[in-house]
């Protein structure tokens, strides 16, 4: 496994520049992505991932996907990835960094790029670009590495945006072609969902982020809805639940805590929210997971 690292001291620094690592694993060696050194956990940043060789098993967000040789792997941000199984010939070489560049692809249907990489992570790549894209990783990386060229950082964003724009072929190619929405409502979801992903643990309002984006409540649903097929209600409700599920099944946290993290007003509250949504209390839940035993 071969991992490169930003030598930042001031973890705030590092989220400024951009969280780029890149890392390959080699047969049932372990994994690391940012803030997932022992599996199953949380990934800290967006990740791309090709497997070069051999299969793996890997469940992301509670659903389970045959990561084999051939396909790219893409995730998002708070995504919680636990690895099944791997073959002993297994090769994989990866990119974790913060996929905020996605937003700035000049394409009208980038919100139909964000719901088909969440609804199919894991999609086959042709002949050509299982070429291209490991060759980009590695350029990637190593002007990455340049850290006395003056432009290293500008250089490496853009890149990671030609990077994005390689994404955005694979799944055009494989998504039937959709009528494109209207821009004003795409650059409306774009800028919910970036900010939904660092605000989830805080507010589950909607006016909350209608008002921090200067729209009505009413236009942000309609947004959200006409470009993603989902409320701005749903998409909160749907990280939130996802996101309590994994520090039920991953974490130690007592439910208070978990209450308290996720900014609930008490745990009586927390267990009305979360039975609701998934008829089960988070005591239940956490407790049908200890008892399951993944499998192939």
């Amino acid at each position: 496994m071969e991992i490169d690292r930003p030598n930042v001291e001031d973890p705030e620094a590092l989220r400024r520049e951009v969280i780029l690592e890149y890392f390959e694993l080699l047969g049932q060696t372990g994994g690391y992505l940012r803030g997932i050194e022992h599996l199953p956990g949380i990934a800290e940043t967006g990740f791309v991932a090709i497997c070069i060789k051999g299969e793996c098993v890997l469940m992301l967000d509670h659903t389970v996907y045959n990561f084999k040789a051939g396909r790219i792997c893409v995730g998002f941000a708070a995504a919680e990835v636990r690895t099944l199984w791997k073959s002993s010939d297994f090769e994989c070489m990866a990119l974790a960094a913060d996929l905020e560049f996605l937003r700035h692809i000049n394409d009208p249907s980038v919100s139909d790029l964000f719901t088909a990489i969440r609804n199919n992570p894991c999609m086959s790549l042709s002949d050509e670009e299982m070429i291209a894209l490991p060759a980009c990783f590695k350029y990637i990386r190593s002007v990455y590495k340049r850290k006395e060229q003056a432009y290293h950082m500008e250089i490496t964003k853009r890149l990671l945006l030609v990077l994005c724009y390689e994404v955005a072929a694979v799944y055009q190619r494989n998504q039937p072609a959709k009528k494109p929405v209207d821009m004003d409502k795409d650059t409306i979801f774009r800028d919910f969902v970036h900010l939904l992903s660092s605000k989830y643990q805080e507010e589950r309002r909607v006016a909350y982020y209608a008002k921090e984006l200067h729209v009505t409540p009413g236009y942000l649903t309609g947004a959200v809805k006409d470009a993603s097929d989902k409320t701005a209600a749903e998409w909160i409700d749907d990280i939130v639940l996802r996101n309590i599920k994994i520090l039920l099944t991953t974490t130690t946290l007592t439910i208070q805590q978990i209450s308290e993290r996720l900014n609930f007003p008490n745990p009586s509250f927390f267990t009305k929210y979360f039975r609701r949504s998934t008829g089960k209390t988070p005591k239940a839940f956490r407790n049908a997971g200890r008892n399951a035993s993944p499998s192939r």
